[in-house]
């Protein structure tokens, strides 16, 4: 998975040597760097790259190139035929066009380039691979994850109040925040150049609104819509196929990890692998659909059985490989998933992407909502109904956050200010494909990729999400919204595309997602687990949250709230365990 790390300023190689030490999990295989008078760059990964051009020979996490004067490091990997000239070739585009090359690079990656005393950062279009930075002792920092810049000596690792609201809300930290005061994540499809003495200075390369419907694009057929999303979606799998190894797919029994197999098994000449996961016949799955899919599209399939038992053990580390915490319980079956199958590939494709680009369910309530109310229509209605449409804590943030904390949080700063610049943008000028940009830039770049970029990072995965492709995010504002969603029907134009590779079964159902069981578990299985992470003396030590209210959802006390507890109290455990390694120090 490789990481690239470093820092502006005067060389010190304790601190590269730290920051280095912190990531050695992503790689110490292989490590180089590049020290200059004002600033230090490094590389380093499972895989020692090739020494002649480590992109141009599919290295999956590419390298550093020093000229003496400029350094280039990338980690991840570039498409389209970007890569024949190599890093070299990166830099000598730089040198040419400055910064502004940077719109032409397609792939998932994140790239740095130190040019004298300044530090340019890049983020794929998408959100793929991530990227963190702030300053401290006088120094820029960045890396790949945020426990890199934590190793400068004395850096100050504060909660930030507003972060703790969006994350009840969202279960996530959305937007350039993180859970740290001084720790910044460089948004999906922006760069920033950091330079001593100055405030760092970002912008957005990646642009996607402004390919709403084109002007000669709405007068096609549905048809040649559904020949477009079928061709850049080839595409988009063909720049991911591995060369010389059977491809490995999640394959969750849902329409678009369904998609995902059907196409790579056209495109592949070795037997694909699939496997579905699921948590025990007495809870809700998918295994007959995802059986069917495998069958139709003849993969070699396995199903794995995910319990407490299994988990519990490896919980702390898997929090500590999220490093900014995401309350998600999705995070878990991806990371017990990629430990027991990465004996057979360092890279599986997944079906991430389908909902954000392409019109998922949630959408509908958001746009009931828009057409004929039901909320009070304030000057907040449209922030407050796409708020709760997370159906994770927004009705809880006054009653479990402690009051020293509630005093800090002011709603329209610190949540509705998030999503409104969405709403209020001139493009797209559609509410659905609004919703869209929301769903791609936030829910996308800030927890599906990067969660899943984590936890099979974990198990040294590469993670292939060809539906959330630069190529499909601009397809997606292209088409027109009646093949997005269509009469309740979600993901007219995936169903159309591939009605004829999948089961009629998959094509039909409504989508359920995957339910990880935790509302069951905290009843049972989990029960003292929850109970020993939040019993009131670590609750009032910490001082996040209000004990009686924590007690009520330990306790289901459904006669008195909104319910979802399980949701929740996972959200509140995964924080606590990450609170009790980041700010207090504890082994993972």
């Amino acid at each position: 998975m490789g990481a690239i790390y470093g820092f502006t300023g005067p060389p010190e190689a304790t601190l590269r040597r730290t920051m280095g030490e912190s990531l050695a999990h992503r790689g110490s295989s292989f490590a180089c760097y590049d020290e200059q008078r004002r600033g230090t760059v490094a590389y380093q990964s499972h895989h020692t790259p090739p020494s002649s051009d480590p992109i141009a020979a599919g290295s999956l996490d590419v390298g550093l190139f020093s000229d003496g004067q400029q350094v280039v490091a990338l980690a991840g990997f570039l498409t389209c035929g970007q890569t024949k000239a190599g890093l070299a070739g990166l830099l000598q585009r730089y040198r040419q066009e400055g910064l502004a090359f940077v719109r032409e690079l397609q792939g998932d990656f994140v790239l740095a380039v130190l040019d004298g005393p300044q530090l340019h950062l890049v983020r794929d279009g998408s959100g793929a691979r991530t990227i963190y930075y702030g300053r401290h002792a006088g120094r820029f920092l960045f890396g790949v994850e945020p426990k890199a810049l934590w190793q400068s000596p004395g850096f100050d690792k504060r909660l930030r109040a507003a972060a703790l609201a969006q994350y009840l809300t969202f279960s996530f930290v959305p937007g350039e925040g993180t859970m740290l005061e001084n720790i910044f994540e460089l948004p999906a499809g922006h760069a920033v150049t950091l330079d001593p003495g100055k405030d760092p200075k970002m912008w957005r390369y990646f642009v996607f609104e402004d390919d709403q419907h084109e002007e000669d694009g709405r007068n096609h057929p549905d048809q040649w819509w559904v020949d477009r999303f079928r061709q850049t979606f080839a595409r988009s799998v063909a720049e991911r196929m591995p060369a010389n190894e059977s491809p490995v797919v999640f394959l969750s029994g849902g329409l678009d990890s369904s998609v995902v197999t059907a196409e790579v098994a056209r495109q592949s000449t070795k037997p694909v692998r699939t496997f579905a996961l699921h948590f025990g016949e007495k809870y809700p799955h998918e295994l007959e659909y995802a059986a069917a899919v495998a069958a139709r599209c003849g993969t070699q399939h396995e199903e794995i059985l995910i319990r407490p038992d299994d988990f519990l053990p490896r919980l702390r580390q898997m929090i500590w490989h999220l490093d900014d915490p995401i309350g998600d319980p999705i995070t878990m079956p991806n990371f017990e998933l990629a430990q027991r199958t990465a004996q057979y590939s360092n890279r599986v494709f997944n079906g991430e992407g389908g909902d954000p680009c392409f019109g998922g369910p949630k959408n509908i309530p958001m746009l009931l909502s828009h057409w004929y109310g039901g909320v009070e229509r304030d000057d907040r209605f449209r922030e407050r109904a796409y708020l709760a449409s997370y159906r994770r804590g927004y009705e809880e943030i006054s009653r479990l956050l402690a009051p020293e904390w509630r005093a800090q949080i002011d709603e329209r700063r610190d949540l509705d200010q998030v999503i409104r610049p969405f709403f209020e943008a001139s493009r797209p000028e559609r509410f659905l494909d609004k919703l869209s940009s929301i769903n791609i830039r936030l829910k996308g770049a800030h927890l599906i990729l990067p969660k899943v970029e984590r936890m099979l990072g974990a198990a040294r995965i590469v993670p292939l999400s060809p539906l959330f492709s630069e190529a499909m995010i601009r397809l997606s504002f292209q088409m027109p919204s009646r093949l997005k969603l269509a009469g309740g029907v979600e993901k007219v134009v995936l169903k159309r595309a591939y009605e004829d590779q999948l089961p009629p079964e998959v094509i039909a159902r409504p989508k359920s997602g995957m339910r990880v069981p935790v509302h069951f578990w905290f009843r049972g299985e989990m029960k003292r687990y929850a109970r020993k992470i939040l019993n009131p003396r670590h609750v009032r030590r910490a001082g996040m949250f209000d004990p009686e209210r924590v007690k009520q959802l330990l306790n289901y006390d459904t006669q008195e709230g909104p319910g979802r507890y399980g949701i929740r109290l996972w959200m509140l455990i995964t924080l606590e365990m990450w609170r009790r390694i980041v700010i207090e120090g504890e082994s993972p």
